[in-house]
């Protein structure tokens, strides 16, 4: 600002500038757009590109005057041109005409020009299906970069590009991108599908997940599991992409177990045997594992008493694939597990034998070791690690009551140990009955703490 210059003077000026340069940008980009369409020289062409990708990245002004007479050049690039550079370039110019420039801000009631961008974009003529049409391009970085441009879309305008997914061959192009055999574009396609569904308004989520359904979603989703095992990027949207097919779906809670390979799910949950490290990325894996079967088994957040029956079919089913073995490592033997994976691995036990005699009858002769399995959880509400580890334990318990067989499972082992057996220490107790457990840590309590939790176990049956 100059001594002699007011405020107003110096906004002017500095307007005015502006007001130069947009003209100047807006000459140059269709000068630009000009060499590109028109060059003969391949060489030329290319320079050309990259300087358009040189405005659009850094000026908004630059992204506006592309937005109204740039899209047409790019997408006939895309359309006719065998030269995989050329193409790559053509995806990252609207790859950058649609990414927001940070240190740019503009007014909170104007629309910026990247998303102005994604509505021109979705105003040409078959550009969706174009950009679709790269998915199968022998070239990773076309493949990548198009993935890159259909999140971008998908962020700046969702709704308008899940109307235009709504259709079966859309989808099933970027289901075939799920099944890349590089893991990057796995997962960003994964990713894709994901946010689609996330997005969506209700009505279009429903179409978009019956679509993903019939053609052959859940057997995509088993497959990724197989490949990547209990942890990875990739590994998790799937499960999280499941999650969302079966929340509001009770048809696919039904169907989910039916399906092969829904055995590679279960997987994740197998740690015996395996030098187990609880990582980050394993711990969501394995949360969101036992939040897929605790769907399966209660439902989702729409109670429908007509589909008990199915609830009861998916508890028989998930015992039958030794689900108890595995939900039991997590929650009593593994002791390096993450406090959330037990409470909810124990929690989850608790829904599989809930109004089901025979999934308590298959827990009660489960053995740890030498003990028997509900001796072992017992002792955990003994000396509780946390509140949370006992609120657990005790929703296990009370759901024993659920069950005819319950109460007399606990009459039928009440028997009061010899005296040298109740003042034996720990681990000569593993061959006590559960009843006599019970009895156990009533007749021996040191505190009253000790008593009341186990006053609570007695008080569920």
């Amino acid at each position: 600002m100059k001594e002699s210059e007011t405020v107003k003077e110096y906004s002017d000026r500095l307007l005015g500038i502006v007001n130069k340069f947009v003209v100047f940008t807006g000459r140059n980009i269709k000068c630009l757009l000009d060499r590109v369409r028109n060059g003969e020289l391949t060489e030329d062409r290319n320079i050309a590109m990259l300087e358009i990708q040189e405005v659009v990245s850094k000026s908004s002004a630059g992204q506006k005057n592309f937005g109204a007479v740039g899209f047409q050049v790019i997408l006939n690039i895309l359309k006719e041109s065998d030269n995989v550079y050329m193409v790559t370039d053509a995806l990252l110019t609207l790859l950058d005409t649609l990414t927001p420039i940070n240190h740019e801000k503009g007014s909170a009631d104007e629309v910026q020009p990247h998303v102005m961008n994604s509505d021109l974009l979705f105003q040409e003529e078959n550009s969706i299906s174009l950009l679709l049409g790269l998915s199968s391009h022998e070239d990773f970085y076309v493949r990548y970069y198009t993935l890159k441009v259909l999140k971008a879309l998908l962020t700046n305008s969702p709704q308008k590009l899940t109307v235009a997914m709504l259709d079966i061959f859309r989808i099933q192009q970027l289901m075939n991108m799920c099944a890349d055999c590089h893991e990057l574009i796995q997962y960003e396609a994964l990713w894709l599908l994901f946010s689609l569904n996330r997005e969506a308004e209700v009505s279009q989520a429903e179409e978009i997940q019956k679509i993903l359904v019939s053609q052959g979603a859940f057997e995509m989703i088993f497959s990724i599991i197989k490949e990547g095992g209990s942890e990875g990027e990739a590994v998790q949207v799937c499960l999280e992409l499941l999650n969302i097919l079966l929340r509001n779906s009770a048809s696919d809670q039904a169907l989910l177990t039916t399906i092969p390979g829904f055995d590679q799910l279960l997987s994740v949950l197998n740690i015996r045997g395996t030098t187990y490290k609880f990582s980050q990325a394993k711990t969501i894996n394995l949360l969101s594992v036992l939040d897929i079967i605790n769907l399966l088994i209660k439902g989702g957040p729409e109670i429908d008493p007509e589909r008990d029956s199915e609830k009861v079919a998916n508890k028989t089913v998930l015992v039958q694939k030794k689900v108890l073995d595995h939900l039991l490592m997590l929650g009593v033997e593994s002791k390096c597990a993450p406090i959330q994976v037990r409470c909810r691995a124990l929690q989850c036990i608790g829904d599989l034998i809930a109004d089901h005699p025979k999934n308590l009858e298959e827990l009660t002769n489960k053995r740890l070791g030498e003990e028997p399995a509900l001796n072992s959880v017992l002792r955990i509400l003994s000396h509780p690690s946390s509140e949370q580890e006992s609120m657990a334990v005790d929703y296990l318990f009370k759901n024993c009551q659920r069950n005819p067989g319950g109460e007399t499972m606990l009459a039928s082992t009440l028997i009061l140990e010899p005296h040298s057996m109740i003042h034996a220490p720990s681990e000569k107790q593993i061959n006590m009955s559960f009843g006599s457990v019970l009895l156990h840590g009533l007749t021996t309590g040191e505190n009253e703490g000790d008593l009341e939790v186990m006053s609570q176990v007695l008080y569920a049956f």
